[in-house]
């Protein structure tokens, strides 16, 4: 990669901004940091690194103002570092201040952004370290929540695997969070909320309590419970 430098000794950079947002389910759009002259062409030889759009931001005002004037390509390459992971560490505070996440989950979400793995993997790493991520406290929240909405065991390990998470990491899984002697009270209130039609009222019960996660004993025996309710009301 050829440095370009005007006569002051300075490296010539600049930073090209994305022109539209992300869209739902998209990756963010991300900034490119790139060598030579504003506004000049832009090839694989000119582009240092595609950074996220509040990396560019920052680097793009830092070099207006003249506070980022790195001389060497090797020295703008570290300056990106140092703001990235700055800018990491700052995103996962904003991330965790509206809600909890998991370990994986927040490096997932650091990377729809943009951001590189070596500045994930540092800024994850220190949120857990200063305890403002726990996949312990996030799994204990999330399951009680679950088994309050009604989830049975099965779907509330499937969704926590799906974020990184063992239910392992419960000290007391599963007898503590979902007592064996309460999971056909929790699928019979679920299962009661359901209108029964008169046509394939047993299979579709049964199928819908697998979906939330129940045994296959559990919604059988429920299914099978919920209608005997609704003959009895009929007489």
């Amino acid at each position: 990669m050829a440095a370009s430098a005007d006569a002051g000794g300075s490296l010539s950079w600049w930073v090209r901004l994305p022109q539209r947002k992300a869209r739902m389910g998209e990756r963010a759009p991300v900034a490119m940091v790139l060598l030579g002259e504003e506004g000049g062409p832009v090839s694989p030889e000119h582009i240092v690194v595609a950074v996220p759009v509040s990396v560019g931001k920052r680097l793009e005002s830092g070099r207006k103002t003249g506070e980022l004037s790195p001389s060497t390509a090797t020295e703008l390459t570290a300056l990106v570092g140092q703001i990235e992971q700055a800018q990491a560490s700052l995103r996962v505070e904003g991330l965790v201040n509206r809600r909890d996440y998991s370990a994986a989950e927040l490096g997932e979400r650091l990377r729809r952004d943009g951001y590189r793995d070596s500045a994930v993997r540092v800024a994850v790493e220190r949120a857990v370290d200063c305890g403002l991520v726990s996949d312990r406290r996030f799994a204990d929240v999330f399951v009680r929540s679950k088994a309050a909405a009604g989830w049975g065991r099965q779907r509330i390990e499937r969704e926590l695997a799906r974020r990184g998470v063992s239910a392992e990491v419960l000290s007391g899984w599963p007898e503590d969070y979902l007592p064996e002697e309460g999971e056909q009270e929790r699928a019979l209130e679920v299962a009661r909320r359901r209108r029964l039609t008169g046509k394939n009222d047993y299979q579709k019960l049964v199928r819908f309590l697998l979906g939330r996660g129940f045994s296959m004993g559990v919604a059988t025996t429920t299914a099978r419970q919920v209608l005997q309710e609704a003959e009895a009301d009929d007489e």
